[in-house]
């Protein structure tokens, strides 16, 4: 009978929700509550607050007696230090590197190409290795990714000693039979996969996690991500360990659980989490955090602002400058202003002139298995041009498309985008940075589809350029 490790990561989901927080003496009482049910692992939040976090896992680590105590980290040497150095207490430590690796999570969460990411895997999960003899490394958005760079980063990071993969369908909508597909064909790719423990993750949006879960353990995946707070959209604890209490037999399949107190305890955890409608943010130390960040103090002046934007490498007139800081004074009586806010007024307010290029309309193709590809429409001197082009992932695969239709290719110094609302008709806002003769121009695009933001970024972007020659 094969036996399934269960890896509980409700401390990593509350910390993602977007309103409430949990205690101190909360988090404590979850974590005591799942080792009571002896299960394998658990999992807390990124450490994003030093101060805080470390003081929280460092009590965690001296108290867990049976579970292993598992710590996040984003890509960043300096984080996986502070993370092993924090669990370096535990009867059983652990760290998790998580690292998006389909196309457009490599975009969203740190602004890199494959072949950029692929040397910063390699260079900080060799630093966590040399520190932590159990390192688990996970592909968010496995499902999605490209299944040879997919291939690529596994056998990078089983060569380099990762003891444990987790592959995610992070949009929890793949069919069972979906999943064992493509379980099926990363161990085809990635023979090494059965060296190590493969670990699932999966959303359950469609009530079909523990079935696909299943699938899955049935081509060699032994350990098992639950969470068992409310409203979270990870495969319910309760549910996956009912399932294999029944029916355990003709699975084949068990855990260490203690099963006895299994509908109490989760009753009482999920009491505790709430009901939080958990969305996905970008994770801490991710590109995509730094530009969050507050960057100038309270009360600047003019003279703060045209500094700080000279220093990150934008050329603005007197009278955008103007611009630019009354509307900064405006939203500054109402919240703080991060670095991305001044991005923003720079885009909205810097060279700007009547669009030579407008998007009319665009259609994309992206999916596990097939390349991405996407058919562009714009229009230039009242005449609608077309084009055709495939990509690295939609967004990429768009833009060159656009590229095909001016034809110029213009250096991408920076891409982000971020949800700027809340819920399933969130607005994507993206902000994309091209270099032309030295100089820094900058495009800014909003719509509920993040290939149409970015494809509008560019555009804005690139009109940017035309007028200033």
């Amino acid at each position: 009978m094969a036996e399934i490790r269960i890896s509980d990561i409700t401390l990593r989901e509350s910390e993602q929700a977007q309103t409430i927080k949990l205690s101190f003496k909360e988090k404590l009482e979850v974590a005591k509550s799942l080792e009571k049910l002896q299960v394998d692992i658990i999992e807390t939040g990124f450490i994003s607050d030093v101060a805080v976090d470390t003081a929280f896992i460092r009590a965690l680590a001296t108290t867990l007696e049976y579970s292993e105590l598992c710590v996040p980290v984003f890509l960043c040497k300096d984080n996986v230090t502070t993370a092993i150095n924090t669990i370096s207490k535990a009867i059983s430590p652990r760290i998790n590197l998580i690292v998006p690796t389909s196309t457009i999570g490599m975009e969203y969460q740190y602004q890199l190409k494959a072949s950029a990411l692929l040397p910063k895997i390699e260079e900080v999960l060799k630093h966590a290795v040399s520190l932590c003899k159990n390192v688990e490394f996970t592909a968010d958005d496995a499902v999605r990714s490209d299944p040879e760079f997919l291939a690529e980063v596994l056998k990078l990071v089983i060569k380099l000693g990762a003891k444990t993969i987790t592959l995610c369908d992070s949009a929890g909508e793949l069919l069972p039979e979906e999943l064992s597909g493509f379980i099926a064909s990363v161990y085809s790719t990635v023979p090494e996969l059965a060296d190590v423990t493969l670990s699932l993750h999966c959303k359950d949006e469609l009530g079909l996690a523990a079935a696909a879960v299943l699938r899955g353990i049935g081509l060699g995946a032994r350990e098992v991500k639950v969470s068992s707070g409310a409203g979270y959209k990870t495969l319910s604890l309760e549910q996956f360990v009912n399932i294999l209490k029944i029916r355990e037999d003709t699975l084949g399949i068990s855990c260490n659980l203690n099963t006895t107190a299994l509908q109490r305890t989760c009753s009482r955890i999920a009491s505790i989490t709430g009901n939080i409608e958990i969305t996905q943010k970008p994770l801490p130390g991710s590109a995509e955090t730094s530009i969050n960040d507050a960057v100038l103090p309270e009360n600047a002046t003019i003279e703060h602002l045209k500094n700080y934007i000279e220093s990150i490498g934008y050329d603005v007139s007197e009278d955008e400058l103007q611009r630019i800081f009354t509307q900064y004074e405006d939203i500054a009586r109402n919240k703080k202003i991060v670095a991305r806010d001044i991005e923003a007024l720079v885009a909205e307010n810097a060279g700007q002139a009547p669009p030579v290029y407008k998007l009319k309309s665009f259609v994309v193709n992206s999916g596990t298995k097939i390349s991405a590809t996407a058919f562009v429409e714009l229009t230039y001197n009242n005449s609608d041009i077309t084009s055709f082009s495939a990509g690295d992932g939609p967004i990429d695969a768009a833009i060159k498309a656009v590229e095909q239709i001016i034809g110029t290719h213009y250096e991408l110094e920076g891409f982000q985008i971020q949800a700027v609302t809340g819920g399933r008709e969130a607005m994507g806002d993206a902000l994309i940075k091209l270099r032309h003769n030295g100089k820094l121009f900058i495009g800014r695009g909003v719509s509920t589809d993040i290939v149409s933001a970015g494809i509008r970024a560019y555009l804005s972007a690139i009109n940017k350029i035309i007028n200033n020659a």
